[in-house]
């Protein structure tokens, strides 16, 4: 995902020996992502260091015995108001998810607080194999929504989720897992994890709205084994079902009638085009899937990422916006 390709993964040094270790042609896309790499350290010192989300207050909380933290943008707390969060991708932390959302922008028009939760170890336990541990990160989540309620007098009766990649695989295990929490989810280049899938059972129709990628390199379009490049950083492997799979999966669990899909977009001459699909579900819920046809592992309409592992970054659709407008249906 976005933090995943910006992610420091050495010293300059050390990504210029990787390179040179690199000779063999099957290592070709890794070596140019290394270049790439080196190109944006070089930038980074060039502008003073690297890039960092500013106006973030760092909290921490105590949790099944461990001291945890999340980011949270002070200027758009107000008590009484509602919540949205927003779950990194994997080997990032808040202050990615942050510059990739760019929540605070919209704050004030919509009236909710930003809040950028961290896992630990970078990765969330998101229902796969690869990513089980003992950290219980659902019964995180509920213990950040109680500190917000108590430190900040938020509404957490009114908290919505939004997660990129391992966070948006984690988002839909909070669907799953917690139904009660959260009152609608966002989920950007993330499939449904085959494991997770086996064993969720929400009890009650969830709105979601999806972002699914086509070209996407490390969210495979077609399901199966997630990418896992250890050189770069990037991945910690498992299945995932395929992203018509993932819309089956949620139409299914949210007993949803046939779906409408809208015209295709394709004004922002960026080599993607995008078609919404909705489908009205039982309870009053809906989802919404945004199909991006040629991009890739980005967060739509955002400024980070791109390159040649994460592809294309679409902007016929900018996924923050989108996601608060269909929040604001269910009280945000």
């Amino acid at each position: 995902m976005i933090s995943l390709v910006s992610r420091t993964l050495a010293s300059g040094a050390l990504l210029m020996a990787l390179l040179a270790t690199s000779a063999t042609a099957q290592d070709g896309p890794i070596r140019e992502a290394i270049r790439d790499r080196i190109a944006e350290r070089r930038a980074e010192r060039q502008a003073g260091g690297s890039p960092s989300a500013s106006g973030l207050e760092l909290i921490t909380i105590q949790h099944q015995g461990s001291q945890r933290s999340y980011y949270i943008d002070p200027a758009t707390v107000s008590a009484g108001r509602g919540v949205v969060m927003v779950f990194h991708g994997g080997e990032g932390d808040g202050r990615n998810a942050q510059e990739s959302a760019l929540l605070s922008r919209f704050a004030g028009s919509y009236g909710f607080a930003a809040v950028y939760p961290n896992s630990p170890g970078q990765q969330w336990n998101d229902g796969r194999a690869t990513t089980r541990s003992s950290f219980d990160d659902v019964g995180y989540t509920r213990a950040v929504a109680a500190d917000l309620r108590a430190r900040f007098g938020l509404d957490t009766g009114r908290m919505f989720a939004a997660g990129v990649s391992n966070g948006g695989m984690f988002t839909q295990r909070l669907a799953c897992e917690a139904p009660d929490l959260f009152r609608g989810y966002g989920v950007v280049v993330a499939n449904m994890p085959a494991d997770l899938a086996s064993r969720c059972a929400p009890g009650q129709a969830q709105p979601m709205i999806f972002f699914q990628a086509t070209d996407d390199r490390l969210m495979p379009w077609q399901g199966g084994e997630i990418a896992n490049i250890a050189i770069l950083g990037i991945g910690t492997g498992g299945r995932v079902l395929s992203a018509i799979e993932t819309q089956e999966f949620w139409i299914r669990v949210n007993n949803c009638g046939g779906g409408s899909g809208g015209s295709v977009r394709d004004d922002a001459n960026d080599g993607t085009k995008a078609q919404l699909i909705t489908y009205n579900c039982a309870g009053g819920a809906a989802l919404r899937f945004w199909v991006l046809e040629g991009a890739g592992h980005n967060w739509p309409g955002g400024t980070r990422g791109g390159g040649r592992i994460a592809g294309n970054i679409s902007r016929e659709v900018a996924a923050t916006d989108a996601m608060l407008s269909f929040f604001a249906r269910y009280g945000l």
